[in-house]
């Protein structure tokens, strides 16, 4: 246990630093800003996340979690007595045992959080890091919806995602039931499939990994709205690059799938913009120009939605964007 500690800690530090030091692009300061915070994010924690982010971090979320998932604690207090020199506003974290601080531990969460919410992805990225797995949750969410709707140089972009998949399976074997980091590992691989060609793609064996996880997700959780979209644009992806009987041979991915899943995330959630946005990606996918008819309406709906987080602006922009494209 303390040697794979030990090499953990010493990935996360070697592997941190490069893209943590970059300076990331800002939020759009023409995006509807948000000013959630450690103190206000209860309140707006289910609006928020959907009730699929995992429980608001608190002392007593982080108890049960210690108890679930001891190796997980354990590898966190090491980790944050290793870098009490380097981020001294985290050093009194480190001192005595880290269940002697949850209350303060979990404000610090809520903090991470909070600046993904409110957009600052690169702070929410490097806190949610220094605070360690717990911590991987807020910032390598923040890391990942940079790549995908902020940065624009598909090299960093792969380099981002590729981080997200290294560290979420670095800590998967400290609690292989957590379903967020098994989410956060299937997202980071789908993200760099599409940038990918057909050969690229399939000669990744990420397709079978994601499909494969987000069902097991869906068994756990039907309800998994995020699972749901994530999996119906991975197989309208699979329809798009190996061709419709291949996709249906190999991968079980049909054009009915697809839209059953997206009709059944817009029930779920009729208010996320993200399913939208990735229902009307797969028409494109699958059907080529001729999905454009059915992208257009599905577009348009996102038009008339208030964001409550910049992650959502954000999508609305994009949506929107790609309205424009297909219109034009």
């Amino acid at each position: 246990m303390l040697i794979r500690t030990l090499l953990l800690i010493t990935a996360l530090l070697c592997s941190a630093t490069p893209l943590s030091a970059q300076n990331w692009s800002g939020y759009p300061d023409t995006l509807a800003s948000f000013s959630y915070s450690e103190q206000n994010l209860a309140e707006h924690w289910q609006t928020l996340t959907y009730g699929l982010r995992g429980p608001l971090p608190t002392a007593d979320s982080l108890k049960e979690d210690a108890r679930r998932w001891p190796e997980m604690y354990d590898y966190t207090q090491e980790h944050l007595q290793s870098i009490a020199n380097t981020h001294p506003e985290l050093a009194f974290l480190s001192e005595g045992n880290l269940d002697e601080h949850f209350s303060a531990y979990a404000a610090e969460l809520r903090k991470a959080w909070s600046l993904l919410f409110n957009g600052r992805f690169q702070e929410a990225r490097d806190l949610g890091l220094a605070l360690g797995p717990a911590g991987y949750f807020p910032g390598l969410y923040a890391q990942a919806l940079y790549a995908k709707l902020i940065e624009t140089d598909p090299d960093n972009r792969s380099a981002l995602l590729e981080e997200v998949i290294h560290l979420t399976r670095d800590i998967m074997p400290m609690a292989p039931d957590h379903p967020m980091i098994r989410f956060g590992n299937a997202y980071g691989k789908a993200r760099i499939l599409e940038d990918l060609s057909a050969t690229e793609a399939l000669g990744t064996g990420y397709t079978s990994e994601i499909q494969d996880t987000l069902e097991t997700l869906l068994d756990e959780d039907a309800n998994n709205v995020y699972a749901i979209t994530l999996l119906a644009g991975v197989q309208a992806g699979i329809i798009e690059k190996a061709g419709g009987f291949v996709a249906r041979l190999t991968y079980g991915a049909k054009q009915s799938s697809v839209v059953d899943l997206f009709e059944q995330a817009r029930e779920i959630s009729p208010e996320y913009p993200g399913v939208y946005y990735e229902y009307a990606r797969a028409h494109l996918k699958m059907d080529g120009d001729d999905g454009k008819e059915a992208a257009l309406p599905l577009l348009e709906k996102v038009d008339d939605m208030q964001p409550v987080s910049a992650e959502e602006a954000l999508l609305i922009r994009t949506a929107t964007r790609f309205r424009d494209e297909l219109n034009r």
